[in-house]
């Protein structure tokens, strides 16, 4: 799709000096003032300089359905729409990524993992924009603190053949003694699935080999979580793999 970047003469008339007015409006009220649409027609201003930004922003919603979905949006889909080339395709798509770089890089530093509850919402803003599913390792010191975030996997958990191993030597690198499991299910769903359960019990005793703990397996859908720890299944799978733990007899 050709992208409308030419230089087009300025046109008088109603809509003469519109960004203008639009940015002051911004800088004096603040973005959050803007509805969907204009917010959406002022962030396409710095890709398309020459355009009509406010009939795109509405062909964009009308064709995707919200503003969360256009920045949710494939690449491939946003060329589908007239006006949109591929430098605006790619800047899109870009977005949810660096909104979760930033509530990451906001709150990462002083986030202590104190209980289930109060590390939802660090855990959720992972997963900000993702349509497919993904697995992260959340790596965490002897006192609790997030060491990184590792996103490890993209795809259906249950049949890309997670490697535990690879789990196991990204917590090492990261010289993690805890961690957290998180991945979510862009269906909307919390049901655990047998798969779910699976990868928890292989990675709890290969990590506990390696000296890391295992402390929680998250998942995530939407601004909602299912936790092991608080259902009590990451207790239940500890005692199921014990023996592992366990010294071997003595020979009489």
């Amino acid at each position: 799709m050709t992208e409308i970047t030419g230089k087009q003469k300025r046109q008088p008339g109603p809509h003469a000096g519109h960004r203008q007015r639009m940015r002051r409006r911004v800088r004096q009220y603040g973005a959050d003032n803007l509805a969907d649409h204009e917010l959406l027609e002022v962030l396409l201003y710095a890709m398309l300089p020459r355009v009509d930004t406010n009939l795109l922003a509405h062909q964009l919603l009308q064709r995707f359905g919200s503003f969360s979905r256009v920045l949710e949006a494939d690449y491939d889909g946003l060329l589908e729409v007239p006006g949109i080339g591929e430098n605006t395709a790619f800047m899109l798509t870009l977005l949810p990524a660096l909104f979760r770089r930033y509530q990451l890089d906001r709150t990462s530093q002083r986030r202590v993992f104190g209980s289930t509850g109060a590390f939802r919402q660090y855990v959720c803003d992972l997963f900000i924009g993702e349509t497919h599913e993904v697995l992260y390792l959340i790596c965490l010191n002897a006192g609790m603190r997030v060491l990184n975030s590792v996103r490890l996997f993209e795809g259906d958990i249950g049949s890309v053949g997670v490697s535990v191993e690879e789990i196991v030597r990204a917590a090492k690198r990261q010289r993690a003694r805890n961690v957290v499991l998180a991945h979510n299910h862009p269906g909307g769903t919390l049901k655990v699935s047998r798969e779910d359960f699976d990868l928890t019990r292989r990675l709890l005793p290969a990590l506990a080999k390696a000296g890391v703990n295992l402390v929680e397996h998250l998942v995530v859908a939407g601004d909602k979580t299912f936790s092991f720890a608080e259902h009590n299944y990451m207790y239940a799978l500890r005692e199921e793999a014990q023996d592992i733990f366990a010294p071997a007899d003595e020979e009489l």
